[in-house]
């Protein structure tokens, strides 16, 4: 039975390596389509039958209200798996945390029939209560990229590290995550109801905002002076900084534009650049998980620390300081062989708290989040009972890539007349350049090594790629 699967991509740097993987562990029945987002649904226009597994159903608008492809998606005849990008790194309590988890899924939209792959029991019992979808249907799986991170992945990389390390030597990496104030887009963005956690006009939900804007924007200049002292401090090693995609990098390219050893690179996805590095150094950032795990010695630097700010999971995972002296302290120790997370890790084991949130930080686990996914999408298929292949009309396909073709060439003359519309493309542009065949080629071959598997490669623009497995 041939099943069309649909794995959209927003951003490229921080999803595409696992879907990968995802599609090298699918049966020889699948097709497996991979593609930006929007393009991804476009195309599934001209479908019948399949399953989409991915986050994408759902976005916020500017104005604060759903756009939403859920509804026309089960008319056309796809199953929903519902797997973030965001589950569990969040500031704030429990109620703030099921704030956000009610921001990333139109809640009255999910029906019964319908997967959600949760990162932890929290999520999972969140969405138990809140969807309508079957509590049997709401699994925890954890997320596969963190399992990226384990050895048993690693060969994925092998090329990536030692192009870096041979570029860069035992280098620090320091990955922002601004964007709320050093906006790509700008404030108008900023202060829009899709940062907002409250969609009302109250002065108490702009306060919040506010206060969310202004602690990112201390922090932001905090971590320029930080990093300029470290410059210094360690005038032989080289400081690589990580924008986070949806930055704007102006102020980290002016500020250090004549500091030997400091480099802005934001090239490919961040896991090479995890392996690769001696120290991370961070500020509520997901990136102190993935550090966390890939056993990398992870700070958080956090100056303007306020309880009610405070990241939990970058916070529990990483060593905490709050000056600039506490962190080129902690540098030295870890250039010294001194073994800083023992402890932490000790508390993170039995943190009931950080585990609920987050499966993939238990030790001791049956399945990886691969497996479990997969497991998922297994209990789907057989679920459908379909005995119908899944279609795809290609001519479709073809007229559409034409027309879409055409009128991106049309699109790039005018877009540079409409200043809004052009910077909301650049954007896009930003985390999502369009895939690299020849990268896309290495990571396979590596791919396939791991998973014991042969795959047939479509590459048809640099939106989409479609997969199969070889007999």
């Amino acid at each position: 039975m041939k099943n069309n699967i649909l794995l959209p991509i927003e951003q490229i740097g921080r999803e595409f390596d696992y879907k990968l993987v995802l599609a090298a562990m699918c049966s020889e029945n699948d097709v497996i389509y991979i593609g930006q987002h929007d393009y991804l649904y476009s195309i599934s226009k001209f479908m019948s039958g399949g399953f989409y597994i991915g986050k994408n159903l759902f976005s916020i608008r500017p104005d604060g209200t759903w756009k939403s492809r859920h509804t026309k998606l089960k008319k056309r005849g796809f199953s929903i798996m519902y797997l973030d990008e965001e589950g569990a790194v969040y500031w704030g309590d429990e109620d703030t945390w099921r704030r956000r988890l009610n921001k990333r899924i139109n809640i009255s939209e999910i029906d019964r029939d319908d997967y959600i792959c949760s990162w932890g029991a929290f999520q999972q019992n969140h969405y138990q209560t809140e969807t309508k979808a079957l509590n049997a249907n709401i699994e925890v799986t954890g997320h596969p990229r963190f399992d990226l991170f384990k050895p048993k992945y690693f060969k994925i990389y092998q090329d990536k590290v030692s192009n870096i390390k041979s570029k860069y030597g035992d280098f620090i990496l320091i990955p922002t995550a601004f964007a709320w104030f050093n906006n790509s887009q700008g404030y108008k963005d900023s202060f829009s109801k899709r940062w907002s956690f409250s969609y009302e006009d109250t002065l108490e939900a702009k306060k919040e905002q506010i206060g969310n804007w202004s602690y990112s924007g201390k922090t932001f200049c905090s971590y320029i002076e930080m990093i300029l002292s470290l410059s210094s401090e360690f005038s032989q090693t080289n400081i690589i900084i990580r924008p986070h995609p949806s930055e704007n990098t102006s102020a980290y390219l002016h500020a250090f534009s004549n500091i030997s050893n400091v480099f802005i690179n934001a090239e490919g996805g961040i896991t090479p650049w995890i392996l690769a590095c001696e120290i991370l150094i961070q500020d509520g950032c997901t990136t102190a998980v993935e550090g966390n795990i890939a056993n990398k010695p992870t700070i958080s630097y956090q100056p303007n620390y306020e309880l009610k700010y405070d990241m939990f999971l970058p916070s529990v995972t990483a060593i905490k300081t709050k000056t600039i002296p506490e962190v080129i302290k902690a540098v030295n120790n870890v250039f010294n062989n001194k073994d800083l997370s023992k402890d932490l890790n000790d508390n993170l084991k039995k943190n009931n708290r950080a585990l609920s949130l987050l499966e993939n930080l238990k030790e001791e686990r049956e399945f990886d989040s691969f497996d479990k996914v997969m497991s998922v999408l297994k209990k789907v298929i057989v679920s459908r009972k379909n005995e119908k292949n899944d279609q795809f009309n290609s001519i479709l396909f073809l007229c559409f890539r034409v027309k879409f073709r055409l009128l991106e060439v049309v699109k790039n003359l005018l877009r540079p007349l409409f200043i809004e519309k052009y910077k909301n493309y650049k954007a896009i542009q930003n985390i999502f350049p369009g895939f690299d065949k020849q990268d896309l080629l290495t990571k396979i071959k590596n791919i396939e090594k791991i998973t014991n598997s042969k795959i047939n490669l479509k590459f048809f623009n640099k939106n989409l790629i479609i997969l199969t497995k070889k007999g």
